[in-house]
């Protein structure tokens, strides 16, 4: 073939391309995932499902709301919107953060409104493959474990899988008036 004219050039590239293609992988060698966000909750460190999760923000700047409980920490303006911000440590263990201002914020949907999280550590992103998904739940504080109810195992650590949507059902979550 002629490589001296351009189209004749592009055509025996386009050849050669083709010639040493990998093919695609197969659906049969694909493996079901799960995706996650780990975070730490006192001394428990757990994962929640990616879909639960809206986003994740450094703590902003806030403005404090008298007359709530000590876990409804005050409402932040997040890009022009108000976003109630939650101690999710003093909601389910009764305990606060004790150094909130290093915490980072884990955003859900919560009735229809964002509400932000406040954790004390987030590890980012995990994936799973769903074959090593497990019922047998490793020991967690027992305010926690209501919101628990399978686990993986990867790379011989444990993570229970912490389920926002179980703990917005919690009906002491609309109660944070005094």
């Amino acid at each position: 073939m002629d490589t001296s004219d351009p189209f004749d050039f592009l055509l025996d590239l386009e050849r050669r391309c083709e010639a040493n293609a990998a093919g695609l992988p197969t659906l049969d060698n694909l493996e079901e995932g799960w995706v996650g966000i780990g975070f730490r909750i006192g001394a428990d460190r757990l994962i929640a499902p990616m879909h639960e999760i809206e986003e994740i923000l450094d703590l902003p700047e806030f403005t404090n709301v008298p007359g709530v409980k000590s876990w409804m920490v005050g409402v932040a303006n997040v890009r022009g919107g108000l976003l109630p911000l939650m101690d999710l440590r003093g909601f389910i263990l009764g305990e606060d953060i004790k150094q909130r201002k290093k915490g980072r914020v884990i955003v859900i949907d919560y009735k229809g409104f964002n509400t932000g999280l406040i954790v004390e550590e987030v590890f980012g992103m995990k994936h799973f493959l769903t074959k090593d998904q497990s019922d047998d739940i490793p020991d967690v504080h027992q305010n926690v474990s209501k919101y628990v109810d399978m686990a993986f195992n990867q790379e011989g650590n444990t993570w229970p899988v912490f389920s926002f949507r179980n703990m917005t059902q919690d009906e002491r979550l609309a109660q944070a008036s005094l």
